[in-house]
């Protein structure tokens, strides 16, 4: 989370050995932990491009992060989220041009993705040819942030930060910010100075 991996150990933590030690009397190796060893494998292939050793084999991988009870990811605000999800549907349009929840292959959950084609237009998010950008709205309520700071607990900084090399443009939707609008209109102008900021008027196909 800190930005400091431990290459000197990850060859005895990936080995069948060590592995094989987790076991729990043969019911297999507790979810949370793969998730942990999952995790730590795809932060070496994204930020240390130089590490050769053992890797983490596929069968030990999970598939997501999003786990009920002690998960990799702090769930979306159910309420902070329909708020977003509303105001999105008045600035885009349409509901079709984003997608909530979805899965990136680096096992991360999105609560929202938007596509956009190299001029800058909203793709609909059944589109999979044309894509030149991918935006990830990271709508983060209360539970996302440290008590006393509006900081973000490590295991979301690292997330948004993973998300931003593997090419995803990072937008943060903080509910401190967004618990200050007043209306719909507010909500609107907000998203859209936020998603597009260099633009006078919305672009979508």
């Amino acid at each position: 989370m800190l930005e400091r991996f431990p290459v000197n150990f990850v060859s005895k933590v990936f080995s069948s050995y060590f592995l094989q030690l987790l076991q729990d009397q043969g019911t297999g190796i507790d979810q949370v932990i793969l998730a942990q060893l999952t995790q730590l494998y795809m932060t070496l292939k994204l930020e240390c491009l130089f590490y050769e050793g053992p890797k983490l084999l596929p069968k030990y991988r999970v598939k997501s992060f999003l786990l009920s009870g002690q998960s990799l990811e702090t769930p979306v605000d159910p309420q902070l989220y329909n708020s977003v999800k509303n105001g999105l549907v008045d600035l885009l349009g349409s509901r079709s041009y984003f997608t909530s929840k979805v899965l990136t292959p680096y096992c991360y959950t999105l609560d929202v993705e938007i596509k956009l084609d190299k001029d800058g237009y909203v793709l609909p998010a059944t589109e999979d040819e044309h894509i030149h950008k991918r935006v990830a709205l990271c709508i983060d309520g209360h539970k996302r942030f440290t008590k006393k700071k509006r900081q973000l607990l490590g295991k979301e900084a690292m997330k948004q930060r993973h998300l931003k090399l593997l090419g995803y443009q990072v937008i943060q939707i903080p509910y401190y910010e967004f618990q200050n609008l007043q209306d719909a209109s507010s909500v609107v102008q907000y998203l859209h100075q936020k998603i597009f900021p260099h633009t006078f008027r919305l672009s979508w196909g």
